[in-house]
């Protein structure tokens, strides 16, 4: 029995440094993108992040099927963060834009792709939080909602009267339409 329990323990104690090896491995391949070129393949032709000027600058182009179609000023980096290959609406992809500072980490964009050679882009949105809740609903329309948790920063959260931000959720439509959702009111009665 005092054999079958320090067995127990030792493969416990070897568990722990493979499972945290197994997380930093799988976490590589995104962190290894970050600050990098990046390149998607839709139906109707490639989707692609490059970084303009040499590798401190910090202006990016969107480009699809080798034109430019958005430039980014300013950005850390710029990242696909979703992709939804087949919606009726058309194939989406979700990308993120990263300041790299901690005023307002991150913004989003989303790209849809129209048809041969033309994509149509939202404007930027978000709470600066960057790491969203993105949830594909299907039915009765298709739309992508957008979670945020509410973003402070963390010096903020030591000041007298804090209160934490509320969560914000925007919306993605068939129409290609991205709104921020008001949260509903109470009424006093």
């Amino acid at each position: 029995m005092k054999t079958e329990t320090k067995t127990v323990k030792k493969s416990r104690a070897l568990l722990l440094p493979v499972l945290a090896f197994v997380l930093c491995a799988a976490s590589a391949p995104r962190a290894a993108q970050l600050g990098r070129d990046e390149t998607l393949t839709t139906r109707a032709g490639e989707l692609s992040i490059r970084r303009v000027g040499g590798e401190d600058s910090l202006d990016w182009e969107l480009r699809f099927a080798g034109k430019s179609v958005l430039s980014i000023e300013g950005a850390s980096f710029v990242h696909f963060e979703a992709h939804f290959p087949n919606l009726s609406m058309g194939e989406v992809v979700v990308v993120s834009v990263n300041s790299g500072g901690q005023a307002c980490p991150a913004q989003f964009r989303v790209v849809r792709v129209v048809g041969e050679g033309r994509v149509d882009v939202s404007d930027e949105f978000g709470d600066c939080a960057d790491s969203p809740t993105i949830t594909l609903k299907q039915l009765p329309e298709e739309e992508i909602t957008f979670g945020f948790p509410g973003y402070y920063q963390l010096w903020q959260s030591r000041e007298p009267g804090f209160r934490r931000p509320a969560p914000t959720t925007y919306v993605y439509n068939n129409r290609g339409v991205v709104r921020e959702l008001k949260p509903a009111s109470r009424r006093r009665g």
